[in-house]
């Protein structure tokens, strides 16, 4: 497997953007901003005439210049997407979207990312920081990090029954590297959606077992469009083909 999409709330872009974006022959993500364009001749002082953009923020100011300006209005407009053309210098608006939705972005985790996780995990998901940096080095993803004097802090993210059995255990403890009770909650699924995947590898070698993906797992090839409406976590096979799995998918246990 290549990685395995993990979701988080978030603001997101309209359905109806989105799937306008999905019709792009070429999707180009802005590295700045959730801006989209259909071509990647994109920069700061460049834009190919009848190109599309689709973007939530218009007639801003960057480095002294205004960007993206819309020809209707010289207004500066942010949180509300449009798709537009740009001809002769400016973008005429050609659909109207609304405000952000909520939704789901991602957190991508490969396959060092995940075993780092389980470390952690396996040891109870709270460590001395320490300890922790002489055997690994660094924090994983999803992970935080605290001073235990901090109980305030800590008992916003976890359970006041751990952080007491974790100091009646470790009294001389400072500091600690911890997974919220919401990570220890989804990780055993992530687990074992990642378990899962070296079955799922092995049956994408060939048309006909792709073809049992697609029909038993609804298998499809995967974009880079990494939002969504629904809360979902996505399995990126080696072969670039994703499986979406929820809190309620019955995954064989591999251990």
């Amino acid at each position: 497997m290549k990685k395995i999409l993990i979701p988080q709330e978030s603001k997101i872009i309209p359905k109806e953007a989105l799937h306008e974006i999905n019709k792009f022959e070429y999707i180009n993500k802005s590295p700045f901003s959730d801006s989209y364009y259909n071509t990647n001749e994109i920069t700061w002082d460049y834009k190919p005439e009848g190109s599309i953009r689709i973007s939530d923020h218009w007639n801003f100011i960057s480095k002294g210049k205004l960007h993206c300006q819309l020809s209707n209005t010289t207004d500066y407009i942010e949180d509300y997407w449009y798709m537009a053309q740009y001809k002769e210098g400016k973008y005429k608006i050609l659909k109207e979207f609304g405000k952000s939705i909520k939704g789901y972005t991602f957190l991508e985790l490969n396959k060092k990312d995940l075993e780092l996780l389980r470390e952690l995990y396996n040891m109870g998901g709270i460590v001395k920081s320490y300890l922790w940096y002489k055997l690994y080095k660094i924090k994983p993803f999803l992970s935080k990090e605290a001073s235990l004097k901090t109980t305030k802090y800590l008992t916003r993210y976890i359970s006041i029954e751990r952080v007491k059995k974790y100091k009646s255990q470790n009294p001389k403890v400072k500091k600690v590297i911890f997974l919220d009770d919401e990570a220890m909650n989804i990780l055993d699924l992530v687990f074992n959606i990642y378990d899962y995947s070296a079955f799922l590898d092995k049956l994408a070698v060939n048309e006909e077992s792709i073809k049992i993906l697609s029909d038993t797992y609804n298998a499809y090839i995967f974009n880079n469009i990494s939002i969504t409406e629904d809360k979902k976590y996505i399995l990126v096979l080696d072969n670039n083909l994703a499986i979406d799995f929820t809190e309620k998918s019955q995954i064989p246990n591999q251990h």
